[in-house]
């Protein structure tokens, strides 16, 4: 599969993308957007309709998840934490894809950001109805499901195996 051009290319990986496949993130960051006065208004419509499907697919996950294990402790409550943040890492890379531009940008990390931020208050009204010592720590977990502070590289082929200044060792 190639990086999208037009904008059947893009509806076809973004229908890929908000259905849950990862992959394609990297091909959408080296696609190429070009807008005129007809398809300007589609694209917008497109790139929007695929994040909220995404971000819809992300939070059945991590209610599905919540509900599907028996949290007992703060252990499996940061298991959730660290599965919500791996799985929110691909919707905050489609936030700053490349050829995206910057105003689109920023109202799709904004949106995202303000639904995280939803998210945590509702969990941690939850654990303040339950307090006991094992929730107090938990409470230091909602810290760590922020926009901010999940980082989220673009994978670089090319790299990869690159280490500086360090021999390479072929088997």
């Amino acid at each position: 599969m190639k990086a999208p051009d037009t904008y059947f290319e893009w509806k076809e990986i973004l229908d890929k993308f908000s259905k849950g496949e990862d992959d394609v993130i990297h091909l959408m960051n080296e696609g190429t957007i070009t807008l005129d006065a007809g398809t300007a208004g589609r694209f917008m419509i497109l790139f929007e309709e695929s994040y909220k499907k995404r971000k819809q697919l992300w939070m059945d996950k991590f209610k599905n998840g919540s509900q599907f294990h028996n949290i007992r402790s703060s252990s499996d409550f940061s298991v959730l934490i660290s599965q919500a943040k791996n799985s929110l890492k691909n919707l905050i890379l489609y936030t700053d894809l490349k050829p995206f531009n910057s105003d689109l940008k920023k109202v799709l990390k904004d949106d995202l950001k303000s639904f995280i931020e939803e998210v945590k208050k509702s969990l941690k009204a939850n654990a303040m109805r339950d307090r006991t010592n094992q929730m107090n720590s938990l409470l230091i977990a909602f810290d760590n499901l922020d926009v901010e502070k999940v980082s989220a590289p673009l994978p670089n082929p090319q790299q990869e195996n690159f280490i500086p200044n360090k021999k390479k060792i072929i088997f």
